[in-house]
């Protein structure tokens, strides 16, 4: 093996300790010291003060003040950011969704498609009527019982069905969740059919949503608009959120195709 080949092995180890480093201080709330971040990840100590000062110094990792613990930094949100822009959530969209929300007094969400998987591109929500607890920009879970998540399921053909939930296997999170593939299969027919989907208690108890199809100029559908509201109050909204969802996922395709 060539000096070069070594010094790229090793650069490449570093690279994957590193983005192991900020994934662990990414889902700690409170930070991590240097200390435990070494113990979780089995580093060596002069390894993980290695890779926190480079971190660091890139503004990736910031240290709470007063504390010896790393958070995460300004870069990562930068980052998040040009995420959100990479997925589409354009000023005329935002206004789009905006409008949605003001019109329902209810939360809006834009998804698309990020490769194989779902993301939330965008949410419209306010204090008065606040997005899902859970959701955020780049959530890319559970679309099995997500209205939007089963909407851009019913997009793709039964072999691309059958591979997604292979890689992301159906959890069951309510007593309303379907996790049988068969069942779940049966209901994306529907979706087709429909070109709208609902789901009522299946992701969150006393949570209902409803989705519409977003289309790129070709036809294809390329992601979601969606609303949610109370469980108890969807029977008799329906019909007004059905059309506030198609009337949007018209309105976003148009501006997506301009």
């Amino acid at each position: 093996m060539s000096a070069g080949e070594r010094h790229g092995g090793a650069g490449i180890q570093s690279a994957e300790r590193a983005l192991r480093i900020l994934e662990l201080v990414g889902t700690t709330p409170t930070g991590l010291t240097a200390a435990e971040i070494a113990q979780r990840l089995g580093l060596g100590q002069s390894t993980t003060y290695r890779l926190l000062a480079t971190l660091h110094r890139q503004d990736y990792l910031a240290r709470q003040s007063g504390e010896h613990r790393y958070i995460l930094g300004r870069t990562v949100d930068q980052l998040g950011r040009a995420l959100q822009v990479q997925l589409v959530a354009t000023d005329p969209v935002r206004q789009v969704l905006r409008a949605m929300h003001d019109a329902v007094g209810a939360p809006a969400y834009l998804t698309v498609f990020r490769g194989d998987d779902i993301a939330v591109a965008h949410i419209e929500d306010s204090a008065a009527h606040p997005r899902i607890g859970q959701l955020h920009v780049g959530f890319s879970e559970a679309s099995h019982t997500t209205a939007f998540g089963k909407l851009m399921l019913a997009s793709r053909d039964d072999a691309a069905v059958a591979r997604f939930l292979e890689r992301h296997a159906p959890a069951r999170l309510t007593a309303s969740s379907i996790t049988d593939a068969a069942a779940l299969n049966e209901q994306l027919d529907e979706i087709r059919a429909q070109q709208v989907a609902v789901e009522i208690e299946e992701y969150l108890p006393k949570l209902a949503c409803i989705a519409a199809p977003v289309r790129s100029s070709a036809g294809r559908t390329v992601g979601a608009v969606s609303v949610s509201v109370q469980a108890k109050d969807f029977a008799a909204r329906s019909m007004q959120l059905e059309r506030a969802v198609r009337r949007g996922a018209w309105q976003v395709s148009a501006r997506l195709a301009g």
